[in-house]
């Protein structure tokens, strides 16, 4: 019986143990985006892969732009990367090359997960951000296992669901298998509106106004992108 009590109190300690360390990792992250430790990682949006995309492709690309033009707008951490070999798979189709950010950086990678590529490993740790938006392709290989391998690396990572593709009309299990892990699901919208946080544009650092009033040619509101279709 002493045995058996001894044995339920350590199950109990241990438990209460590993609550614990859940209860203050979750406490250390924010529940919403941080503006001021967030990235983004557009990953292999090339016409290799835009050209046999499922679905209406015009939704997701605008949302891309945007979020391009997002952006240059907050000068936040920006990552592009190409699968290899570019010279078969391109780079930005025109469209989206005309918005890249000035600051944002772009790599070639081998790999399917990102974190797989020295190179980038190197440069995300340097950032120091703790929060990584994710949009591109194709979502059930490279935005799939980036997104889990950013987790086990220790990011908090956002999902624009609307703002990835694939060939494949079936994508729903890599986008449920990403949620099941941790992967937090949002919008273009939603990211949108948590980087600006008010209505209020006297609120916004004078750098975000200045570059909204140069680039107000090629913004657009999020409530004048093309829907996305839903499926059924």
């Amino acid at each position: 019986m002493r045995k058996n009590f001894l044995l339920l109190f350590s199950v109990i300690a241990c438990a209460c143990l590993l609550l614990g360390a859940w209860n203050k990792t979750m406490s250390d992250r924010s529940l919403m985006i941080d503006r001021s430790s967030v990235g983004i990682i557009l990953i292999d949006v090339q016409p290799v892969f835009v050209d046999i995309m499922s679905g209406s492709g015009e939704p997701v690309m605008e949302r891309l732009e945007q979020l391009l033009v997002l952006a240059d707008v907050t000068q936040i951490p920006f990552i592009a990367t190409f699968e290899h070999p570019t010279e078969q798979n391109g780079w930005l189709p025109d469209r989206l090359e005309k918005v890249f950010p000035k600051h944002g950086e772009r790599f070639v990678k081998r790999t399917f997960c990102l974190c797989r590529e020295p190179e980038i490993r190197s440069k995300l740790e340097k950032l120091k951000i703790k929060q990584i938006v994710l949009a591109g392709c194709e979502t059930d290989v490279c935005v799939l296992q980036s997104a889990l391998g950013l987790l086990e690396m220790g990011y908090q990572v956002f999902l624009l669901e609307d703002s990835v593709f694939t060939n494949e009309s079936y994508p729903e299990p890599a986008i449920k298998r990403m949620y099941q892990a941790g992967v937090i699901p949002s919008t273009y919208k939603t990211f949108f509106y948590e980087m600006t946080q008010s209505v209020d544009r006297k609120t916004l650092p004078a750098a975000w106004k200045e570059k909204m009033s140069s680039l107000s040619k090629v913004f657009k509101s999020p409530y004048r992108l093309v829907p996305r279709e839903r499926k059924k």
